[in-house]
């Protein structure tokens, strides 16, 4: 008996690590996000309201399936619309930049 409840203890800690790294994981995406929303915004020509709903607008697309390639389709079309120079590949590495940033950040909280 001992040995089938140390087997369900293991289960529930590794169902409780498993929630726990996904809500991180999705913090860590919605910072990100709000990271970049942020910065793209004050590299458009867009007034403080129209900025907070640019920002508002981003960050809504966190929790659609495959939102992070949706982001960057806008901003990529919102850019060339306003004759801001921003590649695919600079677009990707400022991505990267705000999610390591994020992380410490999400990760600086959780401990």
């Amino acid at each position: 008996m001992r040995n089938i409840m140390s087997f369900e203890d293991r289960g529930r800690s590794f169902e409780t690590k498993f929630a726990l790294d996904q809500e991180i994981a999705f913090k860590i995406d919605v910072l990100t996000t709000d990271l970049v929303a942020r910065w793209a915004a004050e590299r458009l020509p867009l007034d403080e309201h129209q900025s907070a709903k640019f920002v508002s607008e981003l960050n809504s697309l966190v929790l659609v399936k495959k939102g992070e390639s949706l982001i960057k389709e806008k901003l990529l079309a919102d850019f060339s619309l306003n004759k801001v120079d921003l590649s695919e590949n600079a677009l990707d590495r400022l991505f990267l930049l705000k999610k390591q940033q994020a992380a410490k950040m999400v990760l600086k909280d959780v401990s």
